[in-house]
């Protein structure tokens, strides 16, 4: 957690090293980025950031947790829990894509932490990312596998973990130019991605979940 001098500055302020921290953790990586180039662009003095934070280390789990509540409030904060799981998983891919194309810096943190060299933030932050989804596409897959709305034969957590993976590569393929090639080519998908490009891969991708989970 920050010290408290950080929440005493103006919120403007706040999202703005937020901001800037995060753009710069996702361009440089963690050991590359310079505080004190951080403190230039986020117009603040460089002792300031030790002032709000006891070391690089502190900002960049900060950084990596507010990006990751960011990102759940973007795809679940309006999402209804009564809707069936099928409601629900175009929601999460349609406000994932939103929420990432707006904000690729986030998605960059999550990938970075599975990097050479980065063990000590993947053990205190994984389980942490994790859990919550993990937890909820469990919760939603038995809760409608009772309603008759999924097939009673599915393994809950291997299809939690099926539905998860395709999300992620999905939303990957939004920012990384590997993916995106490697999307593209299998898509068969010319020029970059729209709106109108987005739609039809969403559709898609969630229609063959539902196709997997749907009863016979």
């Amino acid at each position: 957690m920050p010290k408290e001098t950080f929440f005493k500055i103006a919120e403007h302020k706040r999202e703005r090293l937020l901001r800037e921290a995060a753009r710069l953790f996702a361009e440089r990586g963690y050991n590359q980025a310079d505080v004190a180039q951080l403190a230039s662009r986020a117009g603040v003095a460089k002792g300031s950031i030790y002032n709000y934070f006891e070391s690089k280390e502190d900002l960049y789990l900060y950084v990596c947790r507010d990006g990751m509540q960011r990102s759940r409030e973007a795809i679940y904060g309006d999402m209804d829990p009564e809707w069936d799981i099928y409601r629900q998983i175009e929601h999460i891919f349609r406000q994932g894509a939103r929420f990432i194309q707006g904000h690729p810096e986030y998605l960059i943190l999550y990938a970075n932490i599975s990097s050479a060299g980065m063990k000590r933030f993947s053990e205190q932050m994984s389980l942490e990312v994790e859990k919550y989804t993990a937890d909820h596409l469990k919760r939603l897959i038995r809760r409608d596998m009772q309603r008759g709305l999924v097939r009673d034969d599915v393994d809950v957590n291997f299809a939690a973990f099926m539905v998860n993976s395709l999300y992620i590569i999905f939303i990957t393929s939004l920012v990384s130019s590997h993916f995106k090639i490697r999307l593209q080519e299998y898509l068969e998908i010319d020029g970059d991605f729209s709106e109108a490009t987005l739609e039809p891969l969403i559709q898609g991708t969630t229609d063959m979940i539902n196709n997997l989970l749907k009863p016979v």
